[in-house]
């Protein structure tokens, strides 16, 4: 249930929120690898790229034959070359 919450979320770009519900998640299984990517995907929307850089990794560390973890690599380099804007 609190997986359909955080999709939705996510959808709604209600990314904050959806962070709170994946934090949750993961305190029932601290290792889940879908869990930690879904995490590091809002924490790439919320432009928290070396954590997000972190969790990614994880995961293509973690299932590297998951079909998912070629796009996973694709947004990693996009991370990675993302130029940092200094305020």
């Amino acid at each position: 249930m609190l997986d359909t919450l955080k999709a939705a979320l996510m959808e709604e770009k209600q990314m904050e929120m959806a962070l709170r519900a994946s934090e949750t998640l993961l305190e029932f299984d601290p290792e889940d690898p879908y869990e930690i990517r879904d995490r590091g995907l809002i924490y790439a929307h919320l432009d928290c790229n070396h954590v997000a850089l972190s969790d990614l990794n994880y995961f293509v560390e973690q299932c590297p034959e998951d079909p998912i973890s070629e796009v996973i690599k694709v947004q990693i380099h996009a991370i990675e070359h993302k130029q940092v804007t200094l305020h």
